[in-house]
């Protein structure tokens, strides 16, 4: 395929006649693409969140298979969250832009992670990754909500489950780390953001669209958020996405969906990638499909 995201229509063009889809880059398969691709039985999808990036429905009903690669990317998103999570607690960004005007930048703002409470949301691998590196290596008090509750978890790890709006009220920092769907779009929003403390910061290493821009924003101009990190950034240009862009790098430091991309990552997914189609193709099953 050419290099670069592709166009609906470009996707369609390349897709056709095709069987197995391999599908790495940040396009999207939308319906048209997926009803236009009707010799397509399997996507490959390189990574795990496959839901914001096709039509699952439109998959479902073409009887389109879907694997993924399941914690093949654990660590590398960890620890890529981790330093995002030091970046805006310790304000680097801040001070090293100071640092360029002249100024020293000597005033202390923050605690050590761990004299205060980190909250996760989402408490999949990435999220238990989270949480083992903050449990063991910075002795961190870590709060998580979740869709399915992990007794074993929380006695092995000394985590504590919350509610939602709980969980914004007892952390000083908040991680998001849930998959980006239909269900989880502005999951967070001024309801969960108002019950943060003064200062908190907020990493989001997940779907930007799951936190409301609008709010992020508001937060953030006000102080209740005093630093946020998002990897990725809305695909829908409004006004509210516009304002919040105004204020990078800091408050607001964006990177471009790059949580993943460590040699060590990109290898494991291609192998468990190109694993799977072999499987599929010669039994029709593989133990990563989802669809």
């Amino acid at each position: 395929m050419p290099d670069g995201t592709l166009t609906e229509a470009e996707l369609i063009r390349e897709l056709a006649d095709t069987e197995v889809y391999l599908y790495g880059g940040d396009e999207e398969a939308t319906a048209p693409v997926i009803e236009s691709s009707v010799a397509l039985r399997l996507i490959a999808f390189y990574g795990v969140g496959y839901e914001s990036f096709m039509d699952v429905e439109a998959v479902r009903r073409h009887g389109v298979r879907v694997t993924n690669t399941p914690g093949t990317l654990n660590n590398s998103v960890a620890e890529f969250t981790i330093g995002q999570l030091l970046n805006c607690r310790r304000h680097l960004t801040e001070y090293a832009l100071k640092y360029l005007n002249g100024s020293s930048g000597d005033e202390a703002k923050q605690s050590d992670l761990g004299a205060h409470t980190v909250g996760i949301i989402g408490m999949g691998g990435i999220g238990t990754r989270l949480a083992e590196i903050l449990t063991k290596g910075f002795d961190a008090n870590v709060a998580y909500f979740s869709r399915t509750r992990k007794p074993a978890l929380e006695e092995q790890l000394g985590i504590r489950y919350t509610s939602l709006n709980e969980l914004f009220e007892v952390s000083e920092s908040l991680l998001v780390m849930i998959p980006g769907n239909s269900e989880t779009r502005h999951l967070v929003g001024e309801e969960q953001l108002g019950r943060l403390r003064h200062g908190s910061v907020l990493v989001n290493t997940a779907r930007p669209e799951i936190v409301e821009p609008g709010s992020l924003d508001a937060n953030l101009r006000s102080g209740r958020i005093s630093a946020a990190a998002i990897d990725g950034y809305y695909s829908e240009k409004t006004e509210e996405t516009e304002s919040l862009k105004q204020l990078q790098p800091h408050p607001l430091l964006i990177t471009g969906h790059v949580a993943s991309l460590t040699h060590d990552a990109r290898d494991a997914m291609t192998r468990r990638a190109v694993g799977s189609i072999l499987n599929f193709l010669d039994t029709g099953a593989d133990e990563c499909i989802v669809v």
